[in-house]
């Protein structure tokens, strides 16, 4: 879950801890012997109930005034893979000294022996604490004794410091759910906007005043206890190219909009975008690092030319950054070391690495800024709303001969102006130094394409030979660069490459350009495959797309909600050119076509020719969106069908 809102310091008390029970109903035989499978065919379990309840607490103990988050789950396994559901994980987030504390875990299986309810509870020791990153560590347990139709029933309470940090409550999820409840209880002192998303309405809203509750500026103040009820949530089905669930998930957000101070003053919380500026430029950890220009004013001499291009000083120094200073895995839009200490230590997260590019470039007198982002998997940005913790990364754009380039060197194989998917996510906002921030779109201006030329010969035995060399740009390079990174040396990936082969033999592999980020990635094979079997008397049948045929289509559901997200607009090319045995004609062929989908939103073309022996084929598959709407999907999936059926038909020769 997502944490939306920042806090701040305020004084205030409670008497008494909200008595609401978070208890679930009794369970019973009926709940095993229930045929809910019928409620979706296709799930491996379902919610029946989950309650979760955030409230205001004040213990000494505890070190003062703190959030309790209470949680408790039943669900049902419904088939043997739906054993998973019971993995539990829980984030528990760390902010600087302070951390959230897991408290009260139970968790107990029940299975239904001879019409009784056995249970089986969760042992201490079957609980473990790892560490995620810097910023949250995981509680992690595993309920026993797992079968087809167990009910596992799991609860805990999450102390945080964070007092204002209400937690987003999710109804949905990727399996079915009878009931989701969440209360809050909130403070008559504070007004909330309280937010709505996802596609599915409330059921059932309670609200209860609860007097004198909180003692506050020395006096007894109101509160009020919501609840909020959601029943018969379908399961949420993942799309192929789309954002993260989290931007659909049905959830209620809580965003702190107004309080009372201890005189009775009105005090305004929601911040303007200016607010979050001015936030950001004087954090040490932000603006502090952008201002420090001693970090790199030694190196900066060595690292450009002065006699060279502002374009070429930008991409010299974004080379330097990013070569020598290694990324940690850590995100993060403020400095986790500095810039100085980073560069000094060779290793820094996502904003030392990328504040201290934009403090290079301004020492240059290139015009850069930071653009804060929410990373694909964290979900879109709060539009309306300035919400600071909704950001959880930051890029670098920087303006130079009056085009913008948007950067990142925290990843060591993205090319100057090139963004990985990781960071294309709608907008970010960037931050100006002396005029109020902006939205920009996230959109990478270096196009992704995919180039395959062929060139190979059939020999009177039905042994085909040849070369393939595979040019990638954009995107398609950047997942290259990193499948073949992942390998101690190149020589090793091409050896797995060989390796891993099906239904052809590739007698060597090359990798061109791994390092040379400015230039395509190529990857050259010699080949050999037999198609002997494709002779048959006098007649010889094959198809001339040897590699990376399309055998399935991407875009196969009958209807589709969301939009397709590629994250770039792509392009791909096959010129193949196969030399036939001598004495043979061409006898069948796959008709030429051409395909342009509305508003020239894709375009596909089939060309082939047989000439002196020599069969030429030319396809080009050019998709220039980089998001389709539902409605565009099904032209999206007839254009592949097209695209599948043609690439996929043979080509008939007769011997004379």
């Amino acid at each position: 879950m997502k944490f939306f809102l920042t806090c701040c310091s305020m004084l205030f008390a409670s008497t008494w801890a909200v008595a609401q029970s978070t208890n679930l109903p009794k369970l019973t035989v009926a709940d095993f012997t229930t045929d809910h499978q019928q409620i979706d065919t296709a799930a491996n379990a379902i919610v029946l109930f989950e309650i979760g309840r955030s409230e205001l607490d004040v213990q000494e103990s505890e070190g003062g005034l703190h959030l309790n988050f209470y949680c408790t789950i039943r669900k049902k396994i419904l088939k043997k893979d739906g054993d998973t559901h019971a993995t539990v994980e829980v984030p528990l987030f760390k902010y600087g000294s302070k951390y959230d504390k897991i408290r009260e875990i139970k968790a107990s299986t029940y299975n239904l022996v001879n019409g009784q309810i056995v249970e089986d509870k969760l042992k201490k020791d079957a609980i473990f604490t790892e560490k995620v990153t810097d910023y949250y560590d995981q509680v992690k347990f595993t309920l026993p004794n797992i079968q087809e139709n167990s009910i596992i029933e799991y609860s805990y309470r999450i102390y945080s410091p964070q007092i204002f940090n209400l937690k987003t409550w999710y109804f949905q999820s990727e399996i079915p759910t009878v009931q989701s409840e969440y209360t809050a209880v909130i403070p008559a002192i504070f007004q909330y906007n309280v937010s709505l998303k996802g596609h599915y309405p409330i059921s059932d809203t309670k609200s209860t005043k609860l007097s004198e509750h909180f003692l506050w500026g020395g006096k007894r103040q109101d509160a009020s206890r919501m609840t909020y009820i959601m029943k018969d949530v379908p399961a949420f089905k993942e799309e192929d190219f789309m954002l993260a669930p989290v931007n659909y998930l049905s959830a209620i957000n809580f965003e702190l909009r107004t309080y009372h101070d201890p005189n009775g003053l009105l005090k305004n919380f929601t911040r303007t975008w200016k607010d979050i500026d001015m936030e950001l430029l004087n954090d040490k950890e932000f603006g502090g690092q952008i201002k420090n220009k001693s970090v790199y004013s030694k190196i900066l001499p060595t690292i450009i030319h002065k006699d060279s291009s502002k374009l070429q000083q930008a991409k010299a120094i974004y080379s330097y950054i990013q070569k020598n200073i290694t990324w940690n895995k850590n995100l993060g839009k403020y400095a986790e070391k500095g810039i100085k200490d980073a560069l000094q230590d060779k290793k820094g997260n996502m904003a030392d690495i990328n504040l201290g590019l934009v403090s290079a470039l301004n020492l240059a007198d290139i015009e850069a800024y930071p653009v804060i982002i929410s990373t694909r998997s964290n979900g879109i940005p709060n539009i309306i709303h300035p919400v600071i913790t909704d950001f959880n990364a930051v890029i670098v754009s920087a303006k130079i001969d009056g085009k913008d380039y948007l950067l990142d060197a925290s990843d060591k194989n993205l090319p100057f102006g090139l963004l990985s998917l990781r960071s294309i996510n709608d907008r970010g906002r960037i931050i100006y130094s002396k005029v109020n921030s902006d939205w920009i779109s996230l959109v990478n201006q270096i196009p992704t394409k995919s180039t395959y030329n062929i060139n190979a010969k059939i020999s009177p035995e039905g042994l085909i030979t040849g070369k393939i060399d595979k040019y990638y740009t954009g995107l398609e390079a950047w997942i290259k660069r990193t499948e073949v990174g992942e390998f101690p040396t190149l020589e090793e990936y091409e050896e797995k490459a060989i390796e891993k082969a099906s239904g052809i033999r590739i007698l060597s592999a090359k990798i061109k350009n791994q390092d040379n980020l400015e230039e395509s990635l190529v990857e050259t094979i010699d080949f050999e495959m037999d198609i002997k079997d494709n002779m048959q008397g006098n007649m010889l049948v094959m198809n001339p797309v040897l590699f990376e045929r399309q055998r399935k289509n991407p875009f196969n559901l009958t209807e589709r909600n969301f939009h397709v997200d590629l994250g770039s607009a792509q392009s791909e090319v096959y010129n193949i050119s196969i030399q036939i045995p001598q004495g043979y004609t061409l006898e069948r062929a796959p008709k030429n076509t051409a395909l342009t989908l509305p508003e020239n939103s894709a375009k596909y073309s089939y060309r082939s020719v047989f000439q002196d022996g020599v069969l030429m084929v030319q396809q080009m598959r050019n998709l220039n969106n980089a998001i389709y709407s539902p409605e565009e999907y099904f032209h999206l999936k007839e254009f592949f069908s097209l695209l599948i059926q043609q690439q996929n038909t043979d080509f008939q020769f007769k011997k004379l």
